[in-house]
């Protein structure tokens, strides 16, 4: 029995379109997820892909993410733009990616594009501040409904900026049609930067300040990765589900808290032999049944 809208936390994760963007559906069936994330093109590249928006691909594309009941496809930026960044041809260039991957969003019938906040170089945080929220603006001129973006928090061990709750709260209040702005929450990037989530206690904490300062429910997608840095690491090292530093609990109350049922979850665990996503899908979903 399909998973539907109000019987969440809908669970699982990443997958490649390699092939053929349809593949990625096929992947995520076969894996058992309830929810999808994708690339729309190879992410270490600035081109747009060879077959992300032919007509045939995208009708198929949609045809069999509703077969699948994947309403709440995610696709994620590729890692080369950087909408903070102070090189004027790099920060454009970036922001006409951002809209490639909102019009993509559009012809897939994906709700949700996710991004980084990017990297200011040396220049100062308020000048971060103001350079996502302008390339955001202008990102969100070709935007349509349902499509929102998501800013996701992550973590560097020589950079700060862009780790902090606050950071994408500042951002987020500084755009000018901010309702269409939201948050991508990934576990091991807080971890990581010294958001201790190994605790329910500490978790809804976090999510407290997080409501406090971008209001409610502006969390809509969680990437659920355990990690495999310490605390305050700053190591960008994902590890499977209840195998990292994070812990199992973080994972059991965000399967079983109310406060999480709308929220859809994508693994970005590793890909090996050992264990592979349906294996973590299951540990969740027994999480979530207990």
């Amino acid at each position: 029995m399909s998973i539907g809208k109000n019987q969440l936390p809908r669970v699982g994760a990443h997958k490649s379109i390699a092939n053929g963007i349809t593949k990625a559906i096929d992947r995520g069936i076969n894996s058992t997820c309830e929810c999808l994330q994708i690339f729309t093109r190879p992410p270490r590249r600035w081109d747009a892909g060879r077959l992300t928006l032919d007509k045939n691909h995208v009708k198929d594309f949609i045809d069999k993410a509703k077969k699948a009941n994947y309403f709440d496809t995610a696709i994620h930026m590729p890692y080369l733009p950087n909408i903070s960044s102070p090189d004027d041809t790099l920060y454009l260039r970036s922001i006409n990616v951002l809209k490639e991957e909102i019009s993509k969003s559009h012809l897939l019938s994906s709700p949700y594009v996710i991004s980084h906040l990017g990297s200011p170089k040396t220049e100062s945080r308020q000048f971060a501040v103001k350079r996502v929220a302008e390339a955001l603006d202008l990102a969100l001129e070709s935007r349509m409904d349902p499509t929102m973006i998501l800013l996701e928090n992550s973590t560097a061990k020589k950079r700060e900026w862009g780790k902090t709750v606050e950071d994408i709260a500042e951002v987020i209040n500084s755009v000018d049609n901010s309702k269409y702005i939201g948050m991508c929450f990934d576990t091991a990037h807080a971890y990581a930067s010294g958001y201790d989530i190994s605790s329910p206690e500490t978790l809804h904490e976090i999510f407290d300040r997080i409501d406090e300062l971008l209001g409610e429910n502006r969390v809509q997608l969680i990437h659920l990765n355990d990690s495999k840095g310490s605390l305050n690491s700053g190591i960008d090292h994902h590890e499977h589900i209840g195998r990292g530093n994070i812990g199992i609990e973080c994972f059991r109350e965000l399967m079983q808290h109310s406060r999480f049922k709308s929220i859809s979850m994508i693994l970005e665990t590793p890909k090996d032999e050992l264990i592979n996503d349906k294996d973590n899908l299951d540990l969740l979903r027994s999480l979530r049944n207990k």
